[in-house]
């Protein structure tokens, strides 16, 4: 059990009234966990952005990720359980280009919207944000390494 402590648990004039530093201690904030992920374009590839050329379909499925991302996902895990499935990306073929600009330590991910059409994203766990490096309407081509 917690100790209180004496100058929160005792009056000090006895009047049995709240000392004015208790009452006004503010409200705890949210916790951490239970704030869903942010969504940053801070990072996004404009030479890879294929927004515009996404059906009706696939931009429709893009924009329900993106706001199942920003309001339901608090939790590596909330991503398998609203069934949004991420892969890894490999610094490889023509995936060569999302890492333009960005940092060795990033790791891309993939998620597959409609046929071909891939939200490309890195994620930083403890600040809870995800950032969009791109939106693709066909699938980057992974066989051919360039050199």
């Amino acid at each position: 059990m917690t100790d209180i402590p004496k100058t929160v648990a005792q009056s000090p004039d006895d009047s049995n009234e709240l000392p004015q530093a208790v009452a006004e201690l503010s409200q705890e904030t949210e916790a951490p966990e239970a704030v869903p992920y942010v969504i940053s374009f801070a990072r996004y590839n404009e030479s890879m952005c294929e927004i515009s050329a996404l059906n009706s379909n696939k931009a429709k499925k893009a924009v329900e990720t993106l706001k199942t991302i920003g309001t339901k996902i608090r939790s590596e895990a909330d991503f398998k359980k609203h069934y949004v499935d991420r892969m890894p990306v490999r610094r490889e073929g023509d995936y060569k280009k999302l890492y333009r600009g960005l940092k060795d330590d990033i790791d891309l991910k993939e998620i597959k919207l409609q046929q071909e059409a891939r939200i490309f994203y890195f994620d930083i766990e403890p600040e809870r944000t995800f950032y969009v490096v791109a939106i693709t309407q066909n699938h980057l081509e992974t066989d051919k390494v360039r050199r």
